[in-house]
């Protein structure tokens, strides 16, 4: 029983220094994509918290809350990755809306240019 306590207390101080450095890493930044990774550390150290306290007690109720929390962090993880990689597309904004003067425009633009160059009487 004695072993099993110190176990238990020695899970728990590295859990708490994992966690410790991810809110430090959340803190500190400084770009989104360091906040993220902090993020997902500290889901992944709650994960493991829970999960720890589900052996303890040998008891799986929790095991919902494990699937919503790590679902959580994967869809927010997909989220910010989404929105922090540039499109290949030079024409895209990154707001998924269609722009004006696409090049769409700049064709149609270009054809009227040119038919008006004809109509005045010069080349093409």
């Amino acid at each position: 029983m004695v072993v099993m306590a110190i176990g238990v207390l020695l899970v728990l101080a590295l859990l708490g220094g994992a966690l410790a450095l991810a809110v430090w890493r959340i803190v500190r930044g400084p770009t989104i994509l360091d906040r993220m990774i902090g993020s997902d550390m500290v889901l992944t150290t709650v994960l493991v918290v829970i999960a720890a306290a589900m052996v303890i007690r040998r008891d799986l109720t929790a095991l919902p809350v494990l699937v919503v929390i790590a679902a959580t962090s994967v869809f927010a993880t997909v989220a910010v990755a989404r929105a922090v990689t540039p499109s290949s597309d030079p024409s895209d904004d990154g707001l998924g809306a269609a722009k004006v003067g696409t090049d769409v425009d700049a064709r149609t633009d270009a054809a009227a240019d040119a038919d008006a160059t004809v109509d005045e009487g010069g080349t093409p």
